[in-house]
């Protein structure tokens, strides 16, 4: 078993946001070679079919599964993170418990997050399909591209949100602990919930104290029984705890912009910030860059503003990204049956037709000088999206007037269409910049200590660095 920092989740009840509305947001971490594409997923009917290929195992279908906007990595079956057509939100954390997951093929926390969106209306819905299939079916299976179950299967935690509720979902093996939560909440790989919680799986104490881990007639813990108490496994307290702290000082304040703001951070102003600059790489952050041993960073991130509304194409603005947020540009998806193609595209080597990709090499070469490429691409960056944010409110407006008019088709298009809008800016500016980068950086050269990883990463997604009318470009010739 082995520890990668992965994922941070972010919930903010109705109570403390901005318009009164709940929020929930995710920064999902995988390996720096894993795409992240996100897809639409149309309803579905299932009438014939009996059972559904799951990533390692198959499961029991239901008769109709709900369309969905899923973020996955190429290769899984599930979603990191995703929201289905009645506005219901959800994803996982890697959890490390001192309980071994069990050495077998079965569902990925990937596969529970994808399978809870399609076949729920509620938060509270999507939290019990998950518990019925957890404790059907188990949870396990390598996690990771190209590894052993041995290396990289963890046990899961959950953030499960729709316009009226948010929970908090912790498990280990088959065994499981929820509960609603009234405040705010950033959660990664550590476990939560202690001894306060609305419903536990039968025997959980029993099961605990089998394992020599709780003691009989004392107040049950979940995560003093659970926790994985070994400092190689704890990289995920430092940022639950950094996120909720700056969730908690902006009650009542909380919107799009600033939660993403939490997304985008690396310990800023506090004693953990990282030296130099935001890929020092002294400890991971929240938004996180890739650096070794583990070859980890944010593949994609998402803050799903709920809305006040009577029309279910207006539930909400799903604001994503890709790759590290902070060498992003967010784009505005909506519950109109839409996402444009190219965002699905991409696997484990660079491809230019992927737009995942394309983001990836500009914030690769951010990264090889942060310090000076940051504020390039900042300098833009907020202008755009916050003309982004002011455009969204117009055009629900308008995709609203459509729909009181009894045209839905009318209000789906304009919606899509600043979507597409939008997701063209955001290309364009990518584009732009990576070539003013990559033309400033065959005379300036990268900061020292990020060269070494930024070339072995280069080789090994083959990413080009650059290449002028009759040469190519290698790291090592720009050092």
């Amino acid at each position: 078993m082995k520890f990668c920092p992965s994922c941070d989740t972010l919930a903010i009840p109705a109570a403390y946001s901005e318009t009164g509305c709940n929020i929930f947001a995710k920064n999902s971490d995988r390996d720096v070679t894993e795409a992240q594409p996100l897809i639409f997923f149309q309803a579905e009917d299932h009438v014939n079919e009996k059972m559904v290929q799951c990533t390692y195992i198959p499961v029991e279908q239901v008769q109709h599964t709900y369309a969905m906007i899923g973020s996955k990595p190429w290769w899984i079956w599930g979603f990191e993170m995703g929201v289905n057509e009645w506005g219901v939100a959800v994803g996982n954390e890697a959890e490390w418990a001192n309980v071994p997951v069990a050495d077998a093929d079965a569902l990925l926390g990937m596969d529970l997050v994808r399978l809870g969106l399609e076949r729920s209306k509620t938060a509270r819905e999507a939290l019990h399909v998950i518990i019925r299939l957890l404790e059907r079916y188990g949870q396990g299976g390598a996690c990771k591209y190209g590894t052993s179950r041995s290396d990289s299967a963890y046990h899961n935690s959950f953030i499960l949100a729709d316009p009226l509720e948010v929970y908090l979902l912790e498990t280990v093996d088959r065994h499981w602990v929820y509960r609603r939560l009234n405040d705010v909440q950033g959660i990664s790989n550590v476990y939560s919930i202690g001894r306060e919680y609305d419903a536990a799986s039968k025997d959980i104490d029993i099961f605990a104290e089998s394992k020599g881990l709780h003691t009989a007639g004392q107040p049950f813990d979940f995560s003093k029984s659970f926790m994985l108490l070994n400092y190689h496994y704890m990289g995920g307290f430092s940022r639950s705890q950094w996120s909720t702290k700056m969730l908690r000082g902006k009650r009542g304040h909380l919107n799009a912009e600033n939660v993403l703001e939490i997304l985008r951070g690396h310990y800023e102003g506090d004693t953990i910030e990282n030296r130099w600059s935001a890929v020092g790489g002294c400890v991971p952050c929240v938004c996180m860059h890739g650096s070794e041993p583990t070859h980890t960073h944010s593949a994609a991130s998402m803050v799903v503003e709920y809305h006040k509304t009577a029309y279910r194409e207006l539930l909400f603005t799903y604001w994503g990204s890709v790759c590290p947020p902070c060498c992003s540009i967010i784009v505005p998806f909506y519950n109109a049956g839409y996402i444009p193609r190219k965002l699905g595209a991409g696997e484990n080597y660079y491809d230019e037709a992927s737009f995942w990709w394309k983001v990836n090499r500009m914030a690769a070469d951010i990264e090889s000088n942060y310090e000076r490429y940051h504020g390039w691409l900042d300098e833009t960056r907020k202008n755009t999206e916050k003309e982004f944010r002011r455009k969204d409110i117009e055009v629900r407006g308008q995709a609203e007037a459509m729909l009181k008019e009894g045209k839905a088709d009318e209000a789906r298009k304009i919606l899509n269409s600043f979507t597409d809008e939008c997701l063209s800016i955001a290309e364009t500016m990518v584009e732009k910049l990576t070539e003013e980068i990559e033309n400033d950086m065959r005379n300036i050269p990268g900061e020292i200590y990020r060269a070494a990883y930024l070339d072995s990463y280069r080789k090994k997604v083959n990413m080009p660095i650059g290449r002028g009318p009759d040469e190519e470009e290698t790291r090592s010739d720009l050092l």
